[in-house]
């Protein structure tokens, strides 16, 4: 991953030996064969029924353990409450054709987990520790991993403190998660709109933009609230600092097509290092499709679309994984609309189509960004 300074993440991340998968309980067996998911599968709306925990305390990590999934017991002073010690990552699973689960770069996410823990005072976690909740969870789901169009189980590591306390230091006791949810697209429309948010600001220089915390997004619900009433599915966040250069989607990095070149922001301290995105750029890269890092002012973007320079605009994600954008609209209720091209035509849908080619195992990647999972 081509990153600047402190944000630099490798492109490829070796696996160390592979710890062994953790045996499931009868009880927690008869769990996951009698699970049954729900049609329409929606997105993160239902769990898988068992998922792996790990606690920390006296500086050290537990032993990893499965367990029914099932909600915590924390003390109304615990102190993630109170000052959000809270990070997490977005991971997904795929159906490979001999019947596996394959877990996709998986590696990028520990790093970029415990660049998150490092951020906000937070132990990091060990590989071991991490591959093997994760490998273990994902052996035992494969059933329940759904195989339709823009289907897959999607996975969410998360650390939070568990200290009491009401005392503003670090806590010393934490518990990490992983949970897992049978979905379906992100995007329940075909057609997205982006609210450009022009009044509230995602990220500050300094601050957490460039990590995994869960105050960044609760901070963004707002903005995503009146994008709704807007009849937009989607925000668009300028910068804190001038309101005038583009950042990211709620969640999800930005690209555009402008002159057949992608454009997208340089990584920063207010802008989430995507592997996705990263995916996307070496991909493009086979495709011979130049890519361009540098500051996006909001006024050249809508100059290029209303010129037609620009073509497309997309979302990418864990989540959205690529998902076009077919128009830009302002709170006083302007909309810059893209063209509307077929999908032969469409780059956004052919990098979309080749990265779930990847994840599928369908084709090979620029990289060795597969891991499949199996109990040697």
């Amino acid at each position: 991953m081509i990153f600047k300074d402190k944000f630099f993440l490798v492109t490829q991340m070796n696996l160390t030996a592979k710890s062994p998968i953790l045996p499931l309980t009868t009880d927690l067996q008869h769990a996951v064969d009698r699970f049954t998911p729900p049609s329409p599968l929606g997105f993160g709306s239902v769990m898988a029924p068992i998922m792996a925990k790990a606690d920390y305390s006296d500086g050290h990590w537990s032993h990893v353990e499965l367990k029914a999934y099932q909600p915590l017991t924390l003390d109304p002073a615990c102190k993630s409450l109170h000052y959000g010690q809270q990070i997490f990552e977005g991971m997904k699973a795929y159906a490979l054709a001999d019947g596996r689960g394959a877990l996709f770069r998986p590696l990028l996410n520990l790093r970029r987990l415990n660049e998150s823990a490092a951020r906000m005072a937070m132990p990091e976690l060990p590989e071991a520790l991490f591959m093997q909740a994760l490998e273990s969870l994902v052996y035992h789901l494969q059933p329940l991993i759904p195989r339709g169009r823009d289907e897959s189980l999607y996975l969410r590591p998360l650390m939070l403190a568990t200290d009491t306390g009401l005392s503003l230091k670090p806590a010393t006791k934490y518990t990490f998660l992983v949970i897992a949810s049978p979905s379906g697209a992100y995007f329940s429309s075909s057609k997205v709109t982006a609210l450009i948010e022009r009044q509230d600001c995602r990220a500050a220089p300094g601050g957490t933009g460039a990590y995994k915390v869960a105050g960044n997004y609760g901070a963004a619900i707002r903005a995503d609230i009146k994008a709704a009433r807007l009849g937009c599915q989607q925000t668009l966040w300028l910068d804190a600092v001038q309101k005038t250069y583009v950042e990211e989607f709620s969640g999800m990095n930005f690209f555009a097509l402008v002159d057949g070149e992608l454009w997208t922001p340089p990584l920063s301290d207010t802008i989430l290092g995507g592997i996705t995105r990263d995916c996307v750029m070496q991909i493009a890269g086979t495709m011979d499709i130049g890519v361009k890092e540098a500051p996006i002012h909001i006024n050249d973007l809508i100059a290029a679309i209303k010129s037609g320079h620009c073509l497309e605009l997309f979302a990418c994600g864990t989540a959205a994984v690529v998902s076009p954008v077919h128009a830009l609209a302002e709170q006083d209720g302007t909309v810059y609309d893209l063209p509307s091209l077929k999908p032969v035509d469409s780059i956004s849908l052919k990098l979309r189509n080749y990265l779930i080619a990847v994840q599928t195992g369908e084709k090979a990647g620029p990289g060795d960004w597969l891991c499949p999972v199996s109990s040697n």
